[in-house]
Order: structure tokens, then C-alpha cells, then sequence
């Protein structure tokens, strides 16, 4: 440090010296000495820095942060669903028709067309037609029938729907009868078609309205009208006015409270008037014990014209063998209305000057259902307290046509009847009913022209090279007892008789059909002196878009 300053000074000196020499004339310094400064040699220090201390030591920061709420207007967003990617929906054909004719100069016609894909709506039109004639083997044996008819619902957003329907049938019978009198005298009988024609119109509409969805209060309810009628040959006319409301109240889920109120006018009007008036209430309530036992017990309260009556309405089911067998029993009761409708249904040949009566039923009847290897089945055995029951009695008019008077008599019923379902193998389903009847009538000496035994059998059998379908019909059914003009009994031939039929599709809008009726022409006759056309066969098409 010393030799710093030491050097400092004579730099210093010599600065002053060259400053006060500024008079010089050519301003030049002589150097008389040199000076040469050295520093002596020193000792270099290493220095390691090192790092400070670490701070250990833990500190709390606490922020106050004043809110400032922000008043920002800005449009609400756009909340969009994302979408999924759906299966396409398989084509619905809205367009349904079938087309055929035959032997003996058969027409058969069946169309509809459904409004599909409206929200909340439920359209659809119908029709059908079947005629044959074979006059030219038996004079006027001939039938036609036509049927035309709109169905349709609407569900509302508040949670209730309605639905109407209207329809137009009309049926043509002849009464060919005359051709097989067992009378000598009748063999030259001959008439025109005007002659021997019946014709049964019918113009039916009916609107209700009901509960679409599931109501809170675990409520279901059901309220419509009806109107129909129904006239024929020669001058007569029915009508009838229906009444029907419903509601149900759910306990829980398997209990539910059912009440029915329905009221039935019917007037019917040839050369006078009767009027058939029933009116009902019917509760109920059901209730499952334990999921094994199911019991409903309610009445039927009626009344008709002056009488009252009080039918019981009782069943109960039981679970024997899980999965595989269970038992019923029940009684129940009720009034069945007679109308010219409903008994030229079963016999188009009546007299049509006739006297119509409610006939009244009581029903004892136990049984066991379940299913069995594939085999599902059930087989009931019961009682019947008939009263009023219709019966057709074979009478000849002043022309010699046959008719029949429709009378009514009292008795009981016995029963057996059993119903199966067996698939005896792959693709094949087979299903048969059968029915016994034993019949006690207190008046009449048989029930005349009703069936004590019945054997309906079917059989669909499903190709899987082809798409063919074939498809058997059996039918069986005992001689019905008939009442002769001499006031004895005698019984008419059994029912034998096996269809057959063939649905072939060709692609999905059309196919092909062939149909053979009666292949054993079994020329029974259904009622006395009306027996049927024996064997006849149709063929057609059908197409669906």
C-alpha cells in the first residue's frame, strides 16, 4: 500500500512541474532520470465463498382481499345436448293389403293404412270384404261381408289421451234352408235372391277419455260412450246407448281399488218396442299376500226394468310350485245382454220378429295353470246358474223358408275345459282348446243349437331355408241337438273339419297366400237344413308399404 502512495506523489509532483512550465517556448520536457516502480511479489488468498444458512423457519401470510362484486350483463348461453349416435330405426310400412278369390266364386279383401311417426297420435284406417256364391250347386246359398272403420287416439301434454272410433258392417245371409226340407212337398221350392235375402246394418261409433301416463296419486281412471245400430229385415230396428266409466287406485303396487259404473240402454222396435235397461256398479279390491297368494273380492250390484240383483265377484290364486303350477278358484256373476246384434252373430237365420231378454249367469269355478316343460297350460272345471238362456228353435214360415225362433228357458251347466300350448318341435307351435259341456235345462228337453263339445287345434309350422310359413286347422264339434216341427229331438252331424294354409314372402313388401277350407268336405250342418259349402280353397297376394 505504501509504494502505492509513494508512487501517487510522484505522479502528482510531475504533474504539477509540467503545469507550471507552460511558459516554455517549444514546450518540451527533458527527462532526467527514469523511474521505474515495481511492486513486490504477494501472496494470493483463495477465498471459498460459502453459502448462507438456510431459513428454516415457518411464516403465515395473511391476505385481506375487499370483494368487489362485478355487475356484468351478458346474453345466457346456449346449452346444446351432445348428440348420440343413434341405430336407424327399422322401416315401418304403413300400408297393409290383402287380396284373393276362389272356389266357389269367393272375394276376399283386407286393407288398412296407419298414420305412423306423428307425435302423440295414433290414426288408422280399415277395411274388409268376404263374399261367396254357389248358386250354382245350391239356389242362394251365398254370404257377404263388409266392413269399413276408423280408430284413432290422441295423448295430450297435460298427461290424458282420448280415442274414437267409427264403423260401418254390413252382412248379407240368405236363407237357402228350403233346399234340404226333409218335406216331400218343399222339393219344388224355388226363389229369387230379393226373396230370401237378410241383410244385417250396422253403424257403430264410441269416444272415451283416459289417463295416458301415470298420475301422482297413483290414479287411473276410464270414461267413454258408445252408440250403435243395428237393422234388418223386414223393418227393425235396434238401438243402443252405452255408458262406461272406470277408475282404479293403486294401494301400492300389486293392490289396487277398482270401481266400474256402467249403464246400458238398448231399445229395439219392429211392430212394437222393448227396451232392455241394465245399469251396474261393481267394486273391488285386490290384494297379494306374502307374493304368493292373490285375492280379489268385490260385488256386482245390477239393476234391470224391477230387478235388482247382487252378484258376487270373488277369485284367488295361489302359487303351488314356483315357476311351474299354480291354482285358482272364484265365483263370479253377471247380466248378459240379448240383442239382435249379438244373437244374428251366432245364428243369422233367426226370425227377426223376435223377443229379446237379458240372460243372467253365475259361475263356480276352480282350476290350476303353469307351464311344464315348454308345455304351457291350464285346465278349469266349473258350474253354471243359467237364467234366461238363448236357445234357437227350427220353425218354417208361411213361404216354407226355415227360421228360428229364438226362445229362452232356464237350467245349469257343468264344465271341463282345458287349454295347451306344446312345442313339440323347433319352429312348430301347436295349441289346442278343448271344452265339455253338460246342460240341465228346466224346461226345454235340450239346450237346441248349442255345442256340448268343442275341439279347436292349430298349428304353425316356420321354415328357416324358405320364408314360408304353414299353418293347420282343426275343428271338432258335437251333432247339436235341433227340436223338429213335430215337437220331438233329434241331433244334426259332427263338425269335422281341417284347413290348411301358406304364407310365402317374397321380399319385404309382397308375398303370396293359398288357403284350402273344409279339405274333408264334412257337410255339417251348423243349424238344421243350413249345412256348409264343403271344401273350397282361395288364393291371393298381400303387399305391405
Amino acid at each position: 500500500m505504501l509504494r502505492i502512495l509513494t508512487l501517487s506523489c510522484c505522479l502528482f509532483s510531475a504533474a504539477g512541474l509540467f503545469a507550471q512550465n507552460t511558459d516554455l517556448e517549444d514546450n518540451s520536457v527533458t527527462v532526467v532520470t527514469n523511474f521505474e516502480a515495481r511492486l513486490t511479489d504477494s501472496e494470493r488468498v483463495n477465498v471459498n465463498p460459502v453459502l448462507p444458512p438456510a431459513d428454516t423457519s415457518s411464516r403465515r401470510q395473511t391476505y385481506s382481499i375487499i370483494p368487489r362484486p362485478l355487475a356484468i350483463d351478458y346474453p345466457a348461453p346456449t346449452i346444446r345436448p351432445r348428440a348420440i349416435q343413434r341405430e336407424e330405426p327399422e322401416p315401418i310400412n304403413n300400408a297393409w293389403l290383402k287380396l284373393g278369390g276362389g272356389v266357389p266364386n269367393a272375394l276376399y279383401a283386407d286393407a288398412s293404412y296407419d298414420f305412423t311417426g306423428r307425435e302423440n297420435m295414433d290414426l288408422g284406417f280399415y277395411g274388409t270384404h268376404y263374399s261367396f256364391n254357389n248358386n250354382n250347386q245350391v239356389e242362394n246359398q251365398r254370404a257377404s261381408d263388409t266392413k269399413l272403420g276408423a280408430e284413432g287416439s290422441y295423448l295430450f301434454d297435460q298427461g290424458f289421451a282420448v280415442g274414437a272410433g267409427l264403423s260401418y258392417d254390413t252382412r248379407s245371409r240368405y236363407y237357402y234352408g228350403y233346399n234340404f226340407s226333409d218335406l216331400p212337398a218343399d222339393s219344388s221350392l224355388t226363389f229369387d235372391q230379393d226373396e230370401v235375402r237378410q241383410r244385417f246394418n250396422t253403424f257403430a261409433l264410441h269416444t272415451e277419455i283416459y289417463n295416458g301416463t301415470l298420475t301422482e296419486g297413483a290414479f287411473d281412471y276410464r270414461a267413454g260412450i258408445g252408440l250403435s245400430v243395428t237393422s234388418a229385415d223386414p223393418s227393425v230396428r235396434e238401438t243402443s246407448f252405452d255408458i262406461n266409466i272406470a277408475a282404479t287406485k293403486w294401494i301400492n303396487e300389486t293392490n289396487p281399488l277398482d270401481v266400474e259404473l256402467r249403464a246400458d240402454f238398448t231399445s229395439f222396435k219392429d211392430t212394437s218396442t222393448q227396451n232392455l235397461n241394465v245399469v251396474s256398479l261393481s267394486p273391488s279390491y285386490t290384494v297379494v299376500v306374502a307374493d304368493r297368494v292373490k285375492l280379489k273380492a268385490g260385488i256386482r250390484l245390477t239393476s234391470q226394468e224391477d230387478d235388482f240383483d247382487v252378484f258376487p265377484n270373488f277369485t284367488a290364486s295361489a302359487v303351488v310350485i314356483d315357476g311351474l303350477l299354480n291354482a285358482f278358484a272364484g265365483v263370479e256373476g253377471n247380466v248378459q245382454k240379448n240383442t239382435l246384434k249379438s244373437l244374428s252373430d251366432y245364428n243369422p237365420w233367426i226370425n227377426t220378429r223376435l223377443r229379446v231378454r237379458n240372460s243372467e249367469a253365475t259361475r263356480y269355478y276352480g282350476g290350476v295353470e303353469g307351464s311344464l316343460r315348454g308345455i304351457a297350460f291350464r285346465a278349469e272345471a266349473g258350474y253354471k246358474y243359467l237364467d234366461n238362456l238363448a236357445l234357437y228353435r227350427y220353425m218354417r214360415d208361411g213361404d216354407g223358408i226355415p227360421r228360428f225362433d229364438v226362445i229362452y228357458d232356464d237350467g245349469s251347466q257343468i264344465y271341463v275345459q282345458a287349454t295347451a300350448t306344446l312345442p313339440i318341435v323347433e319352429d312348430l307351435d301347436l295349441n289346442a282348446t278343448v271344452v265339455q259341456r253338460f246342460y240341465n235345462m228346466e224346461d226345454e228337453e235340450k239346450p237346441w243349437h248349442l255345442p256340448s263339445f268343442s275341439l279347436n287345434a292349430a298349428g304353425i309350422y316356420t321354415l328357416r331355408t324358405l320364408p314360408l310359413q304353414l299353418r293347420a286347422d282343426f275343428f271338432v264339434e258335437n251333432g247339436l241337438p235341433y227340436q223338429t216341427l213335430e215337437g220331438g229331438t233329434d241331433h244334426l252331424n259332427a263338425l269335422l273339419d281341417l284347413s290348411l294354409n301358406a304364407e310365402y314372402t317374397i321380399n319385404d313388401h309382397f308375398g303370396v297366400w293359398a288357403r284350402v277350407n273344409n279339405l274333408l268336405n264334412n257337410r255339417r250342418e251348423r243349424f238344421y237344413t243350413y249345412p256348409t259349402i264343403g271344401t273350397n280353397f282361395m288364393v291371393g297376394a298381400s303387399a305391405r308399404f
